[in-house]
């Protein structure tokens, strides 16, 4: 079991195992696996605190704009003009936030990012989508956990890899690097509205925890449009009245970079098979 006196996890894999039941056992009422888990989580915190500053403007986007008529001295009916959204709709609800990757359903946070790139990625848009993007500036410090240090990495690479093919026993350091890793990944992974909901359920945990051992917000990496040129982040802010909008413009976008690749093997028929 994950050990936070010493603290040590119990595997490099602690985080996957603490996710898969919280997702498909027990989610409200953990289990004592999951606080030693929990638990470890804290007291292997190191070296991630980041002030972000009053004044910092970070970007939020939305997908739709505002249509607002243009008439003449007249009253004569001239045209339209485009709009960014209201102040009040680039804020979540305070009764009705849609469930997010560190908040469930009804309690809002407030999502941006450091670029306008990455908070418009962040809404999936189609090329051609028109998108308002809003200036958030923080009206006070946040303390933010950094979760983007790992960001990219394999929890499997390395010590981890050369143990398992009977290379030495992992060390607690071992251990420690490779759940943070996971933990950081398992905040950028893109998970869709097709995707069962329960996906969420081990980041929102996570968030909860660090909002209540005194964060104010967690900072993390994007997979979407992520690339040499954009090296933007995003950051949870758990009291969206920690930012306000100054300004909101509309945007449409141009295009939509898309990079894959395989992974695992294909299947291909056999000779026999085509023959037949």
């Amino acid at each position: 079991m994950d050990n936070p006196g010493t603290p040590e996890f119990a595997s490099w894999d602690s985080y996957n195992h603490f996710a898969r039941r919280v997702r498909r056992t027990n989610r409200y009422v953990w289990g004592d696996e999951d606080q030693a888990f929990l638990r470890t989580v804290l007291a292997t915190i190191r070296d991630r605190d980041v002030e972000l500053k009053a004044g910092l403007m970070l970007y939020r986007a939305q997908q739709g704009v505002d249509w607002r008529e243009r008439t003449d001295d007249e009253g004569n009916w001239i045209g339209e003009d485009v709009w960014g959204y209201g102040a009040e709709r680039m804020k979540p609800l305070v009764d009705r936030a849609k469930e997010g990757r560190a908040n469930p359903t009804g309690i809002p946070v407030l999502y941006v990012g450091s670029t306008i790139e990455t908070a418009i990625s962040e809404v999936r848009p189609w090329v051609g989508a028109e998108i308002s993007v809003a200036q958030c500036r923080l009206v006070r410090p946040l303390r933010t956990l950094d979760l983007t240090i790992g960001h990219g990495k394999s929890s499997f690479a390395g010590a981890v890899f050369q143990s398992m093919m009977g290379g030495p026993p992992l060390s607690a350091a071992d251990k420690e690097k490779a759940v943070w890793i996971d933990i950081d990944n398992a905040f950028s992974r893109p998970v869709t509205v097709s995707d069962d909901q329960a996906d969420y359920a081990p980041t929102q945990i996570l968030a909860e925890l660090f909002r209540s051992h005194g964060y104010d917000a967690i900072g993390y990496k994007s997979q979407f449009g992520d690339n040499e040129k954009r090296k933007g982040y995003n950051i949870a802010i758990f009291d969206p009245g920690a930012a306000e909008i100054v300004s909101c413009a509309p945007f449409r976008v141009d295009s939509i970079k898309v990079s894959a690749s395989q992974i695992d093997n294909a299947w291909a028929k056999s000779s026999d098979s085509d023959a037949g």
